[in-house]
């Protein structure tokens, strides 16, 4: 029980990163696509 909960925290720290990695890259792109037009 203790390794599952571990392991389903961790997933949720890997998925909060990978969103947050996502927003940070799609914000960088649009600032890019704006100032390009």
């Amino acid at each position: 029980m203790i390794m599952a909960t571990k392991s389903k925290s961790v997933w949720g720290i890997v998925l909060k990163s990978i969103i947050a990695v996502a927003t940070a890259l799609a914000g960088v792109f649009g600032l890019t696509s704006c100032m390009g037009r």
